[in-house]
This record gives structure tokens, sequence and C-alpha cells, in this order.
């Protein structure tokens, strides 16, 4: 989809929706951890030397997490708060990995968990730098254990826990990425026009709908615009239907020239285009459609234009549309090239 399209509603962040919808998810995580960790300790018993210490930070990583889950703390800063808690998650198994010993033992694969989770929110990069930290601090954890880093009965299976998250990782980021790209991919199917790559009505009537929205709270008016071209049927007749798609396509491009960077254009289907026109009134909207007809050509279509105005002309969008619908087809009943913003008592 092109960067410049007005509003995000149908330019929807995957990954940020991810994310979002990824925080109940998250949580079941930690507490999945948490359960491990508790079932480790009730059948292998707490640690002879700081065994409390693992139980206390255990109960308080769980009373967080269960804390953040309760004030909802996912909103504009998910991405990073959501990178929080899997650098948390590191913390807390290094943590417990130092109490019971474990480092090179089968309770590495704890880190699974923080790894799967970055990559399948955060992305290949930030996934990778986790890896690297989980090596810095197993390679620390020896060291505090006293144990020989250079030796191979250590590097082998701290290597090959290594290996294996950078394979998990690096495997479920490019899955999730691969998602992402599909997902746009569809979206872009079904929410732009086949033929000329504008929005469709599906996806206009969605955009339009959250700039009535903010209309209606602001106060500010804005125009919807119907546009037919004259005479489609003649140019098909004439010249085959390629003609006729050729002249949607100018009339596609002279649209697009005519609009501002704020402002939605659609088709409606056949030869009718619709644009909304935001925090515009008639007299504007009437005044830029003047533009668009004298930047006609003389070989290019002739076109019917009609306008409907918020609030004046409707207080819903289904009103304007039906308003700027009988305002075009006054156009087109008087000889067409010409635009009309009916009035409405």
């Amino acid at each position: 989809m092109s960067d410049h399209d007005p509003l995000p509603p149908l330019q929807w962040d995957s990954r940020g929706i991810q994310i979002q919808g990824f925080s109940t998810g998250l949580y079941q995580i930690e507490w999945l951890l948490v359960t491990i960790v508790i079932f480790y300790l009730v059948v292998m018993g707490l640690p002879a030397k700081g065994g409390l210490g693992v139980l206390a930070v255990t109960i308080g990583y769980f009373g967080l997490s269960l804390l953040a889950s309760r004030l909802r703390f996912f909103d504009d800063r998910q991405r990073w708060l959501l990178a929080m808690h899997t650098w948390a998650m590191i913390i807390f198994i290094t943590w417990f990995l130092y109490g019971t010993g474990g480092v090179t033992g089968p309770l590495a694969s704890l880190y699974l968990l923080a790894i799967v989770t970055s990559a399948l929110t955060l992305g290949v990069v930030i996934t990778m730098l986790e890896v690297v930290a989980i090596a810095a601090c197993q390679l620390l954890l020896l060291q505090l254990q006293g144990s020989d880093i250079l030796a191979l009965a250590n590097l082998a299976p701290v290597g090959t826990s290594i290996f294996t998250l950078l394979i998990v990782g690096y495997l479920t980021a490019a899955l999730v990425n691969t998602i992402h790209l599909s997902n746009r991919a569809l979206l872009k199917m079904a929410s732009r026009d086949a033929l000329t790559g504008l929005f469709n009505r599906r996806a206009f009537n969605d955009l339009a709908s959250s700039i009535h929205e903010m209309a209606k709270r602001s106060q500010n008016p804005y125009c919807v615009v119907l546009i037919d071209m004259d005479g489609l049927k003649s140019i098909n007749d004439k010249g085959g239907h390629g003609a006729g798609d050729q002249a949607l396509l100018d009339l596609t491009k002279r649209l697009r020239a005519c609009k501002r960077s704020s402002d939605i254009v659609a088709r409606f289907g056949g030869d009718e285009f619709v644009m909304l026109l935001p925090d515009t009134d008639a007299k504007g909207g009437k005044k830029m459609m003047q533009r668009l007809l004298s930047a006609t050509q003389r070989d290019q279509p002739s076109i019917s234009i009609g306008i409907a105005s918020y609030p004046e002309q409707g207080e819903t969008l289904e009103v304007l549309l039906d308003h700027a619908d009988a305002a075009m087809y006054l156009s087109k009943a008087a000889g067409g090239n010409r635009v009309t913003a009916r009035s409405v008592a």
C-alpha cells in the first residue's frame, strides 16, 4: 500500500495489533514459567543454600506479572513494555538457574519461553539480542559457579543451548514476518479496486465512518463528493472495454492529482467514484471540484459531480451519500461536465 494513504484503519499495523492481542498470552506464558519453577521446587526441594531467596523471587515475579495483567499496562507503549517483560523473564530464569545450579542442565531450556515470546512479537533483531544476552548470562553463571568456562564439558551444553535458541528464535520471527506480509497482501486485495488501485466501497465506508465520528466530536465540516464519468458506455461501444478501462485509469490519475493528502478517493463501482474531503465545507468542496473540471482536457471524457456537506445536508454518512448522488444526477441531467451542491432544507 502507498505510504500516502490518509488514515490507518485499512493499513493496520499487523505487528502492533499482534502485540496488543498477545498481552493475555504473555501473562499466561509468565505464569507457565512460574508453574514449571514451582513444580521443580516441589519435586526437587528448595536448594540447601539460598532456597528461600529463590522462592521469594519466584513469588515476587509472579506477583508483578499478576499486577501487570490487572493494571492493563499494554497501551500505546506496548512494544517496549513487552520487551521489558521478556527481559524480566530472562533475568528471572537466570536467577533461578543460579540458585539451583542448573545452568548446564535441562532447566536452561526455560529460556525458550522468553525467546519464543520475543520472536512472536518483537522481531528478529530484538530476539537475536536477547539470545546474545542469554549466552552472556550462561557464561556468567558458569563463572560464578566456579566452573571452567573453556572446558568442553561446560561449553558443549551451553553452545548447544544457544544454538537451539538462535534457530528457534530466527525461524519463529521469520515465520511471523511471513504471516505479516501475507496479511498485508490479503488486506490490500480486500480493500482495493483491482483496476484503479483506489479504495473500494467497503474500504471507503470504513475510512469515512472514522472521519464522520471525528467530525461529530470536533464539530468540523466535511464534504462527500460523487463523480460519474459521462459517456463511458459509448467509449466501450466504440473502442472496446480496453478503451473504457483506460478512460477510468485516466480519471483515477486526475482524481489523485486533485486530492489532498487528507482526502479519500475510492471507486464505488462502474464509472462512479467518491471522494471525502475532511475539514471542508460545501463552498470549499465546490471550488476544489471546479478546479478539477478546469483541468479536464478536450480529449478526456467529461464528468458529472455532486456534493453534499456535513452537517448542513445530513447528520449521517448514508444521508450525505444520498444527497451527493442526487446532486450528481442533477449535474448529469444539466448536460454533464459540471458540479452541483444541492441545497437541502
